[in-house]
C-alpha cells in the first residue's frame, strides 16, 4: 500500500482537501527536454506546457514537456520587444489548445506551465503569481539552470514542490514513457 503522507502535507500547508501535490515525479529525460528549452531562449524567457498523471492519491508524474514560442507581444512603451520578453511570456492560446487536444487523446492531464528567469532566480515573481493559473503546477528555470517547481494555490500563494527524478516501469507506461501516458 502506497504511503498518503505527501497527501497530509500538501492538504496541511494549503488549507484546502488535498489536490496539490508534495512531490512530482518525472525522468531524466523530461529534465533534459526542460532545461533545454527554457536555456536555449537566453537572454528572452523560454516557456513550456507540462502533461503528465495527476493523482489524488500518489505524487504526480510530469511525463511530456510541450516546448513552446514565447508569444509575450510588445507594448507601446517599450523599447523593444527582446527587453521584454527578458521577464515576461506568454503561450498562444492555440498552442495550448493543440497540447490539451494531445493529451486528452492519451489520457493525460495538463499539469501546468514551466518558464525560465534568464536573469533572476527560480522563485516566482509578482508577475508570475499575478498571471499564472490558480491551482497549477509552475516549474521555474534560473539563468544559472537551477530548476525549482512550485503550486500555485487558489489565491495565488505560492507553495515548493519536491521533484524526484524517476525510471518508470515500462511496462505501465508503455516503451515511450517520456511521451506518453497510456
Amino acid at each position: 500500500m502506497e504511503s498518503t503522507e505527501h497527501l497530509k502535507m500538501s492538504a496541511e500547508r494549503i488549507g484546502v482537501v488535498p489536490f496539490a501535490p508534495s512531490l512530482l515525479l518525472t525522468d531524466h529525460r523530461c529534465l533534459n527536454v526542460l532545461h533545454r528549452c527554457l536555456g536555449i531562449m537566453h537572454p528572452e524567457e523560454g516557456c513550456a506546457l507540462l502533461i503528465g498523471e495527476r493523482n489524488l492519491t500518489a505524487p504526480w508524474r510530469l511525463s511530456t514537456v510541450w516546448p513552446c514560442c514565447n508569444a509575450w507581444k510588445v507594448n507601446a512603451e517599450a523599447s523593444a520587444d527582446t527587453v521584454q520578453r527578458c521577464s515576461r511570456f506568454a503561450i498562444d492560446p492555440r498552442e495550448q489548445i493543440a497540447a490539451q487536444r494531445w493529451a486528452r487523446k492519451r489520457e493525460c492531464q495538463m499539469l501546468g506551465v514551466a518558464h525560465s528567469h534568464p536573469e533572476t532566480s527560480a522563485q516566482p515573481s509578482l508577475h508570475d503569481r499575478r498571471w499564472g493559473e490558480p491551482e497549477r503546477l509552475m516549474l521555474i528555470r534560473s539563468g544559472q539552470g537551477e530548476l525549482r517547481a512550485w503550486w500555485l494555490g487558489r489565491h495565488r500563494e505560492i507553495h515548493p514542490i519536491t521533484i524526484t527524478t524517476s525510471i518508470w516501469d515500462t511496462q505501465d507506461h508503455g516503451e515511450a514513457a517520456v511521451s506518453e501516458c497510456r
